[in-house]
């Protein structure tokens, strides 16, 4: 512990509130220890350092420094731990808005789950109570948490026993305080299992056994107040602002005596009580015990006795008693009263008892109501959570359905996949052989049109060759006779019409073979060609010329002629544009 003296020393008046991450160093003794052992370090390291800052500034300052040693070491529990010191003094300091801090508080619950620091959850759901009865009115629901709190300290394991017997005598004080003893006696036992600090202890066995007192188990109240007074006597006897504790305890077993009839034994304890919990102030319990004790003296006839003890009960109750201490002040003062014959002031009283009773019954209502309501939200909760959990099955189920319907449909797509690749693979097989058939045919086609093709082309050339020779033979004989017989034999060789109708249509076949699409096109170009024209243009594109194509057709040059003149003149050629050039460009 000499690095936390040494800080406790050196950083009393010089901390920069600025900075808190400057500090953080104080913090490392924390980390040197696992959990839960860390968790009551870092709390005692918080407590005792800096103390000197009272402000609300100061505090959340300190817990900063938590915060950025939380960072430092990468611990998001001691992260969790900052918060829980700050939601404790932001709301006692500072009332956070509920929306706000019912939000603060689920957040840091499903941190806790995430981390799995399941030790921090009870302590969480504990403030959260508090906070609701102190600082909300929400008395319902802080009993709730105050339980759900129960339940998490009960299945936490990594939670230091201190923390667990400083929570369960926090929890035996509130049930003490909605008038559920006996939930009070239940937790009140279960701090004397755990080694905490004396004066929680103290308070702990004095409040159990204020519960047996209102649960009329007189034997284990007085065992319980004497446990008390015995750890007085150890642990508390030289403090000056714990004495009056001893007067406390001394006029609670004054109450067990009364009860169980041991009159004069209470008498004893009450005198004590009254004169130690005056002189130290306590007077929240001196009124308690003058009013229990005048009203034992009344009951002895000892009106003398009780008439001494009325201006102390009156003082004192009226400076600290509460609603309770009042009604037994009215409700002794009436039947004083009616002993001594005053009967104005016996009325009063009794209106005035009367009065207090209501309040007092409309707080026992509310307690009653309070745990009616309270086994109801318990209910409701319960069954939210049950068909929550439900849900969460439900879906989990869904979600274990859902994958094996995906792994299914997975595994059929992927036969289905499979089989479609094959089935492409085969059909892709076939097509390409139906491919490779249809290339084999193409080229046979292709084959035979160019033999056909060749064909024409050699059947045409012979046409060509032919009207050639014709021409040359006629040329041959004009230029070596002359006489009528040759000129007559000549005449007839030149009538020869090589086409006729019949040979037309052979010829345009071959000729359609080889220039496939000229006679169309042709057609096209000219709209208004006669079959006379179209037979010219054909032979034009076999490059014959005038007296050629006179030949070819049994006609005179003259008529070639005048059969282009009309050509030329309907499509409106040039006069220099000949049969080829016309030909050619169809």
């Amino acid at each position: 512990m000499f690095v936390l003296s040494w800080f406790q020393t050196n950083y009393t008046h010089a901390q920069d509130l600025r900075h808190p991450e400057k500090y953080v160093q104080i913090y490392d003794l924390a980390y040197q220890h696992p959990y839960p052992k860390r968790w009551d370090v870092i709390d005692s390291i918080r407590s005792s350092t800096f103390t000197n800052l009272e402000t609300k500034e100061g505090y959340l300052f300190r817990v900063a420094i938590v915060e950025s040693a939380a960072n430092r070491h990468h611990d998001e529990k001691a992260y969790l731990i900052a918060q829980l010191s700050k939601m404790d003094y932001l709301q006692r300091s500072s009332k956070v808005p509920y929306q706000a801090f019912e939000q603060w508080y689920n957040h840091c619950i499903a941190e806790a789950d995430r981390i799995n620091f399941d030790a921090i959850k009870g302590s969480f759901a504990f403030l959260y109570s508090a906070n609701l009865r102190l600082n909300y009115q929400q008395d319902v629901l802080s009993l709730y948490y105050l339980n759900r709190a129960i339940a998490y300290f009960y299945v936490a394991k990594m939670i230091s026993p201190y923390k667990k017997g400083l929570f369960f005598s926090g929890a035996t004080r509130v049930f003490y305080q909605f008038d559920d003893f006996a939930s009070a006696i239940q937790y009140g036992k279960e701090v004397e299992k755990y080694n905490i600090d004396k004066t929680e202890q103290f308070l702990t066995l004095d409040v159990v056994g204020m519960a047996y007192l209102k649960r009329r188990n007189y034997d284990s109240a007085l065992v319980y107040f004497d446990k008390a007074l015995h750890m007085f006597q150890a642990e508390f006897a030289d403090e000056k602002t714990k004495q009056g504790w001893y007067g406390i305890l001394t006029g609670n077993k004054a109450h067990v005596y009364k009860a169980i009839g041991q009159f004069d034994t209470a008498i004893n304890y009450y005198k004590i009580g009254i004169e130690d919990t005056y002189k130290h102030k306590l007077w929240d319990n001196t009124c308690r015990f003058a009013v229990a004790l005048a009203d034992l003296y009344l009951t002895q006839n000892k009106v003398a006795e009780a008439t001494k003890l009325i201006a102390v009960a009156k003082q004192t109750t009226q400076s600290q008693g509460n609603e309770s201490d009042k009604y037994q002040l009215h409700q002794f003062l009436g039947k004083y009263y009616t002993r001594v014959g005053n009967m104005p002031l016996v009325i009063a009283h009794k209106d005035s008892t009367q009065y207090w009773a209501s309040i007092l019954e409309k707080r026992r209502g509310k307690n009653v109501q309070i745990q009616a309501d309270l086994k109801l939200e318990t209910e409701r909760r319960q069954n939210a959570e049950t068909t929550l959990n439900e849900n969460i099955r439900q879906q989990k189920v869904n979600r274990v359905i859902a994958i094996v319907m995906v792994v299914l449909l997975t595994a059929v797509a992927f036969v289905l996949i499979l089989r479609y690749q094959l089935l492409m693979k085969v059909k892709e097989k076939e097509l390409k052989i139906q491919q490779q058939e249809a290339e084999r045919k193409l080229l046979l086609e292709q084959e035979k049109a160019k033999q056909e093709q060749l064909v024409a082309q050699l059947k045409l050339d012979e046409f060509t060759n032919i009207i050639i020779a014709k021409n040359k033979q006629i040329e041959l004989l004009l230029s070596e006779n002359d006489d009528a017989q040759t000129t007559a034999g000549i005449q007839q060789l030149q009538n020869n019409t090589l086409l006729t109708e019949e040979q037309w249509l052979s010829f345009k076949a071959l000729f359609e073979q080889v220039h496939t699409g000229y006679l169309q096109r042709l057609k096209e170009k000219i709209p208004g060609i006669s079959p006379a024209e179209i037979r010219f243009m054909a032979l034009a594109k076999l490059q014959l010329n005038t007296r050629e194509m006179a030949s070819s057709l049994g006609v005179s040059v003259n008529a070639v002629r005048n059969v282009w003149f009309r050509l030329r003149k309907k499509i409106d050629l040039p006069e220099d544009a000949t049969w080829h050039d016309l030909a050619n460009q169809i």
